[in-house]
């Protein structure tokens, strides 16, 4: 018998009415166009670019330096400062990688060498010229023994220096996940090498169209428009504020005041914020490859029984936490790869939640009674989600604390092993080899690697992209790890951005999720 329906936690309720209250007041004055509905103006055209352009985020900035972020979050703050060789664009099938500083790129037939060719327009903030020496520089030093993101460029051996704009990548493994990471993350952007041995991380160098004023951690970020980046209509503000502000109420009012242009919505305030669509403002929904779900430690007892991992996934009621708690714009997840993204297979999207049958699993493996201390990130959803899931786990047997921490160091936390279970965004990305190696067999996953899936992942890495066998070899590691769990996954991440009618290019804001947030071509119309 299943246990009985239990209520959602009073603060996630109170937050709820608050914000159905505000939007109710809003939404019955005149409405107008805009949002959801609103037809796009250009932004370039339309900015005002002697104004300043305020966004307001949940969560904080720890590190300015791209080879040695604390958090993959890192890069939003990075990026107005840095260019970075390749980045993500919208298209008409999805995301796709588009050029930055790499005018174009080339795999090899044998996928074991990238050609770039470069720019030849682009300074430093220094005034130093980036070039093909620049770039060979920089991957040396993302991966070297300081660097954090090494992993994630595992398969770069070394680079060529063919002329000043064109390199080529050697690499000891064909990777056809290394042109996205170099897209998605910081491990594209470029530094100054001149500015290697300075403080990176409080103080950037790079050729992105702001440069840093000032940086509060977990306060503001304020950058100003660099006079002389080759593209003129990337800063389309001369000032920009990034604020750190937790609290999901505090940012709305702040949208809905003025205070600020946009800012990043969280459940529940994500989904009762969508009619003021109707009252001019922008309304933005992004579904991701990236869950919700629970992390586990497989290093630590209990979940280095495979038994409990199953046993937590089979504890959890998916499309009850989708519609009840995230007023389904966050779709369920039961498998390792997304509805929409390379991997996902039909036969697998189906809901496991199964409590008794996770109650005999956690008796078989004899962990009945067992203390387990989950990681719980204080910012909406994540707070909510850590609580529903220290019920579930608490009714199937083990005995849960939860372990409350920022999310500017949670992470850090989980990457480090200090934790056995995180309740936090899975870190999955559109080409499934990145997730494999990023998010399971990395640094990133302080448990040990998986030896099957380390095989299973190394043979569909080396099949031809695009390929039938491709892709059904994702589909049976997926398979795997649904029967062997390493992380759970419970619901698709969505990002939410609300922009006030004033704000142009909102819709540039988020191409994927909220940590590949960038504010090229993004700015407001005269107030």
């Amino acid at each position: 018998m299943k246990p009985p329906s239990r209520s959602l936690p009073a603060r996630f309720v109170s937050c709820l009415v608050a914000a159905l209250v505000l939007v109710t007041a809003a939404c019955s004055g005149s409405t107008g166009t805009g949002g959801t509905g609103a037809t796009q103006v250009d932004a370039v055209a339309a900015a005002d670019r002697d104004a300043a352009f305020r966004f307001a985020i949940s969560i904080g900035m720890n590190s300015l330096d791209p080879h040695r972020p604390v958090n993959p979050s890192d890069s939003i703050w990075m990026r107005p400062v840095y260019d970075s060789l390749l980045t993500l664009a919208k298209g008409p099938d999805g995301v796709k990688i588009a050029p930055q500083l790499a005018t174009s790129y080339e795999v090899a037939p044998d996928g074991r060498s990238i050609d770039f060719v470069l720019r030849d327009d682009v300074t430093f903030q220094s005034g130093a010229r980036f070039d093909a020496e620049a770039v060979a520089a920089n991957m040396e030093r993302a991966k070297g023994p300081d660097s954090t993101i090494s992993g994630r460029i595992d398969a770069l051996d070394r680079v060529e220096v063919v002329d000043p704009t064109h390199v080529v990548f050697h690499l000891s493994h064909p990777d056809p996940g290394l042109p996205w990471t170099l897209a998605d993350s910081s491990a594209g952007m470029m530094i100054d090498p001149a500015a290697f041995g300075t403080d990176l991380k409080a103080e950037p160098a790079g050729s992105g169209p702001y440069e840093l004023v000032s940086a509060t951690k977990d306060a503001d970020v304020v950058y100003r428009r660099r006079d002389g980046h080759w593209d003129r209509d990337a800063a389309l503000a001369k000032k920009l504020t990034i604020s750190t502000i937790p609290d999901a109420n505090a940012r709305f009012n702040g949208v809905r005041s003025g205070q600020y242009d946009a800012a990043n919505m969280s459940p529940p305030i994500d989904s009762v914020s969508k009619p003021l669509g109707e009252q001019g403002y922008h309304w933005e929904l992004s579904l991701s490859p990236i869950s919700y779900g629970v992390l586990l430690n497989t290093g630590t007892a209990p979940f280095d029984d495979v038994r409990v991992r199953r046993a937590v996934s089979l504890a959890v009621d998916r499309p009850k936490i989708s519609e009840q708690v995230l007023r389904g714009l966050n779709p369920p997840s039961y498998q390792t790869f997304n509805k929409g993204y390379l991997g996902f297979d039909p036969k697998l999207h189906k809901n496991p939640y199964d409590p008794e049958r996770a109650r005999a699993l956690i008796r078989e493996a004899g962990a009945e009674g067992a203390t387990v201390t989950i990681l719980q990130v204080t910012t909406s959803p994540h707070d909510t989600l850590a609580e529903v899931v220290q019920q579930a786990l608490t009714d199937i047997g083990l005995k849960v604390r939860l372990s409350p921490k920022s999310a500017t160091e949670s992470h850090a936390i989980w990457r480090e092993g200090r934790s056995q279970a995180y309740v936090g965004t899975m870190l999955h990305y559109a080409e499934p080899a990145q997730t494999l190696t990023r998010t399971y067999l990395s640094k990133e996953n302080p448990g040990p690697a998986d030896p099957k899936l380390e095989r299973m992942a190394k043979d569909a890495r080396a099949l031809p992209v695009g390929s039938t066998e491709r892709e059904k070899a994702y589909q049976a590691i997926g398979a795997y790890l649904v029967e062997n769990p390493v992380h759970v996954p419970v619901v698709q991440y969505s990002t939410v951005v609300l922009a006030r009618p004033e704000a142009v290019g909102s819709e540039n804001l988020v191409v994927q999720d909220v940590g590949k947030l960038d504010f090229r071509r993004v700015g407001v119309t005269k107030r």
